[in-house]
């Protein structure tokens, strides 16, 4: 009896097809794959693509978190970081320096410091999706068309829980 997800996967992919284990896995299961092929997709890329831009993972993390909004708040960003502000502070000061983000006044409350990406940062968060982009079709590459198309449904059908009025 397999006891880990990873002889689990082995296991299901030596006793079937790969349409026939995932017709059997649960929403556990299949958690369990993703969660230990993340790993393997990121490594590697990461570390050479922050050293050689000088930004740090929780950079990235912030830079993301601004872009989605567009344009927000230090304090919501510090909300939805779980981070104390000065600490959001340091991360943005240093975003800055460095080009990525810059600050402005609240329109309506000049006391909140509101923060957006610029276009330098924009281009750094094209770059990584790029490299990720990259890396996944590397990844990908061993699957077979139908495969491949059942693949992309998926990520289709995840993508819009995560934007449902796109």
């Amino acid at each position: 009896m397999p006891t880990t997800p990873h002889t689990m996967i082995r296991h299901a992919a030596a006793n079937s097809t790969p349409l026939q284990a995932a017709s059997r896995a649960k929403p556990r299961d299949a958690a369990r794959a993703v969660a230990e092929l993340m790993p393997q997709i990121i490594r590697g890329v990461q570390l050479d693509f922050f050293l050689s831009r000088s930004v740090t993972q929780t950079q990235l993390l912030v830079l993301i978190a601004i872009h989605a909004h567009r344009r927000c708040a230090m304090g919501t960003l510090a909300r939805s970081l779980h981070v104390a502000m000065p600490t959001a502070t340091g991360i943005i000061s240093r975003l800055v320096r460095a080009g990525y983000v810059r600050r402005l006044a609240h329109p309506a409350d000049r006391r909140q410091v509101m923060v957006e990406v610029t276009p330098r940062g924009a281009d750094f968060i094209r770059e990584f999706q790029g490299v990720i982009r990259r890396r996944w079709e590397d990844v990908l590459r061993v699957l077979e068309p139908r495969e491949l198309t059942a693949f992309h449904g998926i990520l289709t059908k995840l993508t819009k829980q995560f934007h449902p009025l796109s």
